[in-house]
């Protein structure tokens, strides 16, 4: 009971994620952040002399601030936030900021979903080289996964010792989420290479079979812009 009910909240925050995402970064970008870093600029300005508010701009009079600036601002600061995080105090921030939301009952739940999310679209798929289907957990039944690589060491030449063939590495991650899974190791003449992108296949598979990308894939030279369906 708790298992599905621990399952159905996950794919209700993922589902809601996008919109909920999107509209609470718009309100607070717009509605808090720039009017906020804009009065504060503006209130430097004015002390130094260089601008006076209100300010009168073309016919357009500004009471307390210019409106995007603080939103420009607001980038900047995202970006040089973006560039500490790859310097030790930024990883050593980043790991204490894990701990403090891993120790939040709610908080947890909804802070390790979107970790998740977002270290597989920014770190797995690097390493993800195909998106491939294999005959598991038997033939006739087929899983989708992502080839990581050849085999290498005794398992490779064993492996070609009775199989006469290759052994490629296949990573089966679980739906809907996908930084979990497990690791199998398949004759390449099993292995079925689709033409999908690996970010198509991760939606495919935190979907559950709901997104599914257009087929056949656009030319290079097809002007029709591919889109990603959802299965009715």
């Amino acid at each position: 009971m708790f298992k599905r009910f621990r399952t159905y909240l996950i794919i209700g925050v993922i589902a809601l994620l996008p919109t909920l995402a999107t509209l609470y970064i718009l309100k607070l970008l717009f509605g808090i952040i720039d009017p906020t870093l804009g009065i504060a600029v503006a209130n430097i300005l004015d002390w130094l002399g260089i601008l006076e508010f209100p300010l009168v701009v073309g016919g357009i009079v500004f009471q307390t601030h210019i409106p995007g600036v603080g939103t420009i601002l607001t980038l900047l600061l995202l970006a040089w936030f973006g560039m500490i995080t790859r310097s030790f105090v930024g990883t050593r921030l980043l790991r204490y900021t894990d701990y403090l939301f891993y120790r939040i009952p709610l908080a947890r739940t909804i802070y390790s979903t979107v970790k998740q999310i977002t270290s597989t679209f920014e770190g797995d798929q690097a390493s993800f080289k195909k998106v491939v289907l294999v005959p598991y957990p038997r033939h006739g039944i087929y899983t989708m996964g992502f080839f990581t690589g050849d085999s290498s060491g005794e398992v490779q030449e064993k492996g070609k010792e009775k199989e006469k063939g290759r052994i490629l590495n296949i990573f089966l991650p679980t739906t809907p989420n996908p930084t979990s899974g497990w690791l199998v190791m398949i004759p390449e003449e099993d292995v079925i290479f689709l033409e999908m992108t690996v970010e198509q296949g991760l939606k495919y598979i935190i979907s559950g079979g709901v997104v599914t990308p257009t087929w056949p894939v656009a030319s290079p030279g097809d002007s029709t812009e591919q889109k990603e369906e959802k299965v009715p």
